[in-house]
């Protein structure tokens, strides 16, 4: 596994805290990707920082999932119907 900034790590293990007293799970993907966008200079692979999110979910016994992130410009635009609810 690739050394990291202590910056970048102490983030990563501090994002995997939040994800789980917010949501309960670890989203693998989506911390990889964020700390990589977060984290540009130290041009760190998707798969390792997965690899550190994984290894800081599990020393935290935490429940983890695997969903890719989709990026901003892929996204469909929200639409309004009408009734008071914003289509997805």
């Amino acid at each position: 596994m690739k050394r990291f900034s202590s910056a970048l790590l102490e983030e990563l293990h501090a994002a995997v805290r939040r994800a789980l007293a917010r949501d309960g799970v670890v989203n693998v993907p989506a911390i990889a990707w964020e700390m990589k966008a977060r984290f540009p200079e130290e041009r760190a692979s998707v798969t390792d920082l997965e690899a550190e999110v994984m290894a800081a979910g599990m020393a935290h016994s935490a429940a983890m999932f695997f969903h890719r992130p989709v990026p901003l410009a892929q996204q469909k635009p929200h639409h309004y119907t009408g009734s008071g609810a914003t289509l997805h």
